[in-house]
């Protein structure tokens, strides 16, 4: 379902959106891990410092700074994370749905989003914090419309490529397929642009329209990705992953997979494999 369709169901349906606040907390979480359990009501996380591992409903992400997650009710997750690199976070729970039917289950959220800047999330916490203590109606107005405002920021920052790429789309499934095949090897824009047959200045604008970032980017992150689970499910050496992987120098991968995931190759592979 693309964005402009997730819309419509939203702006048709708003109506009769149900909201109810359950809590608002924040402050570091030691000792914050649960075997895999089934969530009894929606939850908000801002990260605001710490690492650590959530797994929801298969997908396994790593939050760091800066990052919003999102757990649905019903969902089924677990969490991890070390004393020593405990979260720092704000969290809030609450319930949101259509007549019983969860919001979360009509429109398709990301579990986690990527802020450039938290400032505006963060004012939406410490409101939230400020008015779930008082008791007038102007403030429980203003509660369901900051809970609100604070949910649509998942949809503003979802940059997952399911939004921009349509299933079977000959273009994304031969671009993918070429850079993973090829994953070991220089995977310039001139490269990518000559196996699809453009020049690189229309490649780069199809490639945005259809993954919704640039082909670098992309690149980048799958490179990421195969490092994960390479590091998860093989012995393989790190210096033999970043030359399988087309990385230059070990170093650089280092460099890009902490600033990826929150963690080094090494301490990723020690604390979850």
């Amino acid at each position: 379902m693309n964005v402009h369709n997730q819309n419509q169901i939203l702006n048709q349906s708003i109506s009769k959106l149900q909201t109810e606040f359950i809590l608002i907390d924040h402050g570091l979480c030691p000792n914050w891990s649960r075997e895999t359990h089934k969530r009894r009501r929606d939850s908000i996380y801002l990260i605001l410092d710490g690492q650590g591992k959530i797994t929801i409903n298969g997908e396994t992400i790593y939050p760091k700074k800066n990052n919003m997650v999102l757990l649905p009710k019903n969902s089924l997750v677990s969490l991890y994370s070390d004393n020593e690199t405990c979260y720092n976070k704000y969290w809030c729970d609450f319930l949101m749905h259509f007549d019983g039917v969860s919001l979360f289950d009509v429109i398709d959220f990301p579990y986690m989003i990527e802020l450039d800047d938290i400032s505006h999330a963060l004012e939406l916490f410490e409101k939230l914090d400020k008015l779930h203590l008082k008791t007038d109606a102007g403030s429980a107005i203003l509660l369901k419309a900051t809970l609100l405002e604070l949910v649509a920021i998942f949809l503003e920052n979802d940059k997952r490529e399911i939004k921009h790429a349509a299933a079977n789309d000959p273009f994304v499934d031969t671009v993918k397929s070429f850079i993973h095949e090829h994953i070991s090897e220089n995977l310039s824009v001139k490269i990518l642009a000559n196996k699809m047959g453009f020049n690189e200045k229309y490649f780069i604008d199809v490639f945005k329209q259809h993954f919704g970032t640039t082909p670098a980017q992309y690149v980048k992150k799958t490179r990421l990705e195969v490092a994960k689970h390479e590091l998860l499910y093989t012995d393989n050496k790190v210096l033999y992953i970043s030359n399988k992987i087309g990385y230059s120098s070990l170093q650089k991968l280092s460099q890009d997979f902490k600033a990826y995931t929150g963690f080094s190759p090494s301490e990723f592979r020690k604390k979850f494999k």
